[in-house]
């Protein structure tokens, strides 16, 4: 499977409720909105914009990576297909090219909470990276007490795999994570 070839032009997922596609420079306002909140903090790894130009600047790196062949970290915007806005993103981890694996990150707008998207979107990665990419593992981790997080990589089809001591640098400490996969043999 070439990679590169699958990622030109960046591919578009839809789903009954969602359009997961390349970020747009007019995605900003959206994108502070949701990433501005600071309730984000709770179960990300980074932390809220404090300004707009932040956000801006994220988005230019969102926008650099696609200009550059996608091959680092693929990241899609979550849109709402009803209200037209973006309410999140959803991530591929840089694959082991050798492994083929890769780690499923998402984050939705808090205003969305709870009404199943984020299950929607991380499907629609799991059933892309399956099939078209070819993966053979998709892994994703979460804090141990995002519970509404657990839920959705369980009812996308993830295993529990175990909970990793110390795994990751949380904000300058270490902590420790839930370790969820989901794996296909070719």
């Amino acid at each position: 499977m070439n990679l590169q070839t699958l990622f030109t032009p960046f591919p578009t997922l839809t789903t009954p409720r969602l359009i997961l596609r390349a970020l747009r420079p007019d995605d900003l306002d959206d994108l502070y909105a949701y990433a501005s909140d600071p309730q984000i903090d709770r179960f990300t790894p980074w932390t809220h914009y404090q300004s707009l130009a932040e956000a801006s600047a994220n988005l230019d790196e969102f926008l650099a990576e696609y200009e550059n062949g996608g091959m680092g970290a693929w990241s899609w915007g979550v849109e709402h297909r009803a209200d037209a806005r973006l309410i999140g993103i959803a991530t591929f981890s840089p694959p082991h090219r050798h492994h083929r694996r890769v780690e499923l990150g998402y984050t939705i707008s808090r205003a969305y909470w709870g009404h199943g998207y984020a299950t929607e979107a991380a499907r629609a990665l799991v059933t892309f990276g399956l099939e078209q990419m070819q993966l053979v593992r998709i892994e994703a981790v979460c804090l141990p007490d995002h519970v509404a997080s657990a839920r959705v990589l369980e009812k996308i089809g993830m295993t529990y795999e175990g909970l990793l001591h110390n795994y990751q640098i949380w904000r300058g400490q270490p902590c420790d994570l839930l370790m969820y996969a989901i794996t296909h043999s070719p």
